[in-house]
């Protein structure tokens, strides 16, 4: 039956306001969003230093988070932006030099533990080598930066070609509709999608993929880092059973930075027998264009990302043919749409749709760092 044009649209104004405080949510399906650096603080002979300030820098927009060491010499700061390269260091004054770490990058989702040394002013060194760092994941799970996603081939241009790399996931890409998402074994409808802790679910089951649309409801060029969490610990995280997929979306900074592309692909480039059998693939024309752009609106505090990005294909909704169909026959379709004609008056259209198949995203991102509060 003849389907309607699929459009396909995701509109996003997200205003982030970092906070050294703890995210916790009462909403079912919130997720975190940013990260956080747990700074150790050590002297000279190893001893943890309590009471020392330390300074969290994020390079490419110029925050800064100030903490105090406690007692046992750790400082936490929270609400990070994912990415980096973060500096760390020792705020200078007092009875200890300024040391710093630098190159430090974090991953959404996870807390990465610096360690530093604090040293009397008369032994004042600046440490300019890559920083020793480690992880603290919240549970199993797999996190995918943005160099993981720019190293793997996605034809469709779909997250989920990402996902597609790890052991725990199967991505079925022979469900109709699809493809399937499958974590650690469950059902795909027991699944989560959250986009900048907004979720994206498929509540109304017309898809079988991993989100509610037939194509991605994001761009992959939109996408800064995700991560797949199948047995977290974290209260902030609900809502799912089989796993959680949680994408946050990339940040402008204080360089005005952006991309155009374009990829088109027809029946052309595309093997339409296998071992002598036709495939049926028949004649279609597709192309995907867009753009992104980000910069600062204030320097150091208020910053913008835009992404647009439209999918056009003059392959028809519904792609399979009569004759792929075992039992039904051109008759048994025409007799069909005479009924509905002449009993119900009615028209249902052709079988084979010639429609042409359109989907455009819009992305707009607002992040304004108000103060250290």
């Amino acid at each position: 039956m003849k389907r309607s044009h699929f459009v396909s649209s995701f509109i996003a104004v997200v205003v982030m306001i970092a906070t050294s405080a703890v995210f916790l949510s009462s909403a079912a399906y919130a997720q975190n969003t940013t990260s956080s650096i747990r700074v150790v603080v050590t002297n000279e002979s190893g001893a943890t230093v309590g009471g020392i300030a330390v300074r969290v820098t994020h390079v490419p927009t110029g925050r800064t988070r100030t903490a105090n060491t406690g007692n046992h010499g750790v400082a936490l700061a929270r609400g990070l932006a994912i990415g980096g390269p973060y500096e760390v260091s020792i705020v200078g004054g007092g009875d200890y030099a300024a040391d710093v770490k630098q190159d430090i990058f974090v991953t959404l989702d996870q807390t990465e533990v610096v360690k530093i040394v604090a040293r009397s002013v008369i032994e004042e060194i600046i440490v300019t080598a890559k920083a020793p760092t480690a992880q603290v994941a919240l549970g199993i799970g797999r996190s995918f930066d943005r160099a993981k996603i720019d190293s793997t081939p996605s034809i469709g241009r779909d997250f989920v070609s990402v996902l597609a790399t790890d052991p725990k996931i199967l991505v079925d890409n022979s469900v109709a509709r699809g493809p399937a998402v499958s974590i650690a074994g469950a059902n795909f409808r027991f699944n989560n999608l959250t986009i900048d802790g907004v979720a994206q679910n498929d509540n109304f089951g017309l898809s079988k993929n991993a989100s509610a649309t037939q194509r991605s409801p994001i761009s992959i060029d939109a996408i800064e880092a995700l991560t797949v969490n199948v047995a977290p610990y974290d209260v902030t995280f609900g809502a799912f059973i089989g796993g959680n997929i949680n994408i946050v979306t990339k940040s402008g900074t204080n360089e005005f930075e952006g991309s155009v592309y374009a990829f088109k692909t027809t029946d052309s480039f595309t093997g339409n027998k296998s071992e002598g059998e036709n495939l049926g693939i028949g004649d279609f024309d597709e192309e995907t264009y867009g753009f992104t752009f980000g910069g600062p609106i204030i320097r150091d505090k208020l910053f913008f990302f835009v992404n647009y990005e439209k999918f056009e294909t003059t392959r028809p909704s519904n792609s399979q043919t009569i004759d792929n169909i075992v039992g039904v026959t051109q008759a048994d379709v025409d007799r069909v749409i005479d009924i509905f004609q002449n009993e119900y008056g009615f028209d249902p259209g052709i079988f084979d749709a010639s429609d042409v198949d359109e989907d455009e995203k819009f992305l707009i991102k607002l992040d304004w760092d108000i103060n250290d509060e």
